[in-house]
């Protein structure tokens, strides 16, 4: 059995994940070999693999993605509709808040 670890980093983590991705080693002799959970296991396998899909994903040359972009964009139109509201009515005097 290996030396007993407590606080595991991300690049330990990440060693372990890619040897069970790799082959090199299976699940249960990691398992056991480290006095860790299969679970445990499984969970930084399942985190890995989804920050690697997201990294995939496309982006915009400044690295936001397109769905924060459209994101950004709206909350600028919103707020320019905001302000021309409160404008106009304060330009018209009038007390009633249509927004």
């Amino acid at each position: 059995m290996g030396p007993k670890i407590k606080r595991w980093s991300a690049a330990r983590k990440a060693e372990i994940v890619l040897a069970l991705l790799k082959g090199t080693k299976n699940l249960v002799d990691i398992c056991r070999e480290n006095d860790l959970k299969q679970s445990d296991v499984e969970k930084w396998k399942e985190d890995f693999l989804t920050a690697g899909e997201r990294s995939l994903k496309a982006k915009l040359p400044n690295g936001e993605d397109r769905e924060v972009k459209e994101l950004r964009e709206k909350v600028g139109e919103l707020l320019l509709e905001l302000d021309a509201r409160k404008k106009l009515l304060a330009l018209t005097g009038s007390k009633k808040k249509s927004f």
